[in-house]
């Protein structure tokens, strides 16, 4: 233990000195949250339509203005034929068309079915699925309306009777997608940097030829290694900590969980992920390559992997198995939970425990990797 504390002072010694770099390793991680929270945005907020509207019946003015009546959809401009509005729907200038065909209301005058075409510009799969859903949605609703004022006139009062679905949404109560993402992006972003900023630690030492020093010092393996950790784990709490305050007050992201358990799966994330960085530049002996191997095998695996954006459950069965080796899976699961759910550890225990795991495993590989590499 003595040995630690030299080792870390000399390591936090190394990180004030480089003013530029700490000012950019703090700040690096709030300019991604606020780039990508603002970026990344599954909600539908506004549909671009065409529409066609053969019929100039009072129920086809009554769909078009209900479909308008929220401000999420507007209607970029009335083609005469349905030529047009494919024209339009490849020029891009909208992303979605209505036809209106002749007679529609007098089939809905008559109780008879009244099909409307929905044409979508489907190169945006997951926006065009959303914006199909809300067009039918309201056009569903407006035809229920218009078959109820029937009813009405016809002397039948109450509407048609059917199930009536009455939602309650837990958790994000506004299905607000940004209460889904920043979590994630938090999960992401501390994973890719904490592996960066550690990756050139052991490196730095063949580099700058003062390996040697390291040789003939009684300091060990293990405390050596927890000795570099320990200054960048302090590093990375103040990382994590603007961040979450970030989503917090700026994001409205709440924080319903256990702080305590929180700062724990923290640090034990922070561990792992900083001593996966110290295992490639153990292993690899330059800075500049230890810092792109981090990159790559910090980002990719916890961006594709970890449910992040795709649930895990829809992807190949060998890619579900592979997940199980990407921590960023665990600790989004757990940030999650205690942001959005504020469960505890009767339902986070095996996430907790898969962050234990992680850390101890990955600094054992990188401390038995320096006593080789010597």
């Amino acid at each position: 233990m003595r040995a630690f504390f030299p080792i870390a002072s000399k390591e936090m010694l190394h990180i004030l000195r480089d003013g530029r770099s700490l000012i950019a390793a703090l700040a690096m991680p709030l300019l991604m949250v606020l780039m990508f929270g603002y970026a990344i945005n599954l909600d539908v907020k506004e549909v671009t339509i065409g529409l066609v509207d053969q019929d100039h019946s009072p129920a086809a003015r009554n769909i078009m203005s209900h479909l308008t009546a929220d401000g999420a959809i507007m209607v970029h401009s009335y083609p005469d034929d349905t030529r047009d509005l494919e024209r339009m729907l490849d020029m891009g200038e909208i992303q979605l068309g209505i036809v209106i065909p002749p007679g529609f209301g007098r089939d809905i005058a008559a109780g008879k079915d009244a099909p409307v075409q929905v044409l979508v510009d489907g190169t945006e799969a997951a926006f065009a699925a959303q914006a199909m859903g809300l067009v039918s949605s309201s056009l569903a609703h407006t035809t229920m309306g218009e078959i109820d004022d029937l009813l009405v006139v016809m002397g039948r009062r109450g509407g048609l009777p059917g199930l009536v679905a009455k939602p309650r949404v837990f958790f994000n109560e506004a299905l607000d997608s940004r209460w889904f993402i920043v979590p994630g992006l938090i999960a992401i972003i501390i994973m890719m940097l904490s592996a960066m900023i550690t990756s050139g630690c052991v490196a730095r030492e063949y580099e700058h030829n003062t390996i040697e020093q390291v040789l003939v010092s009684p300091v060990r393996g293990p405390a050596l290694m927890l000795g570099k950790l320990a200054p960048y784990i302090l590093l990375g709490i103040l990382q994590v900590g603007s961040v979450t305050l970030l989503s917090r007050f700026l994001f409205g992201v709440p924080i319903r969980g256990s702080l305590l358990i929180l700062a724990i799966a923290t640090l034990l994330y922070l561990t792992g992920a900083m001593a996966m960085g110290l295992l490639f530049s153990a292993a690899l002996k330059s800075q500049q390559v230890a810092m792109q191997i981090s990159f790559v095998a910090t980002i990719l695996p916890s961006m594709i992997l970890s449910g992040f954006m795709f649930p895990i459950e829809n992807m190949p069965w060998f890619l579900q198995y592979l997940s199980y080796a990407v921590p960023a899976r665990y600790y989004l699961r757990l940030i999650r939970g205690l942001f959005l759910k504020g469960v505890g550890l009767e339902v986070l225990w095996p996430d907790l425990l898969a962050m234990v795991i992680f850390a101890f495993v990955v600094m054992a590989a990188a401390t038995s990797r320096f006593r080789r590499s010597l």
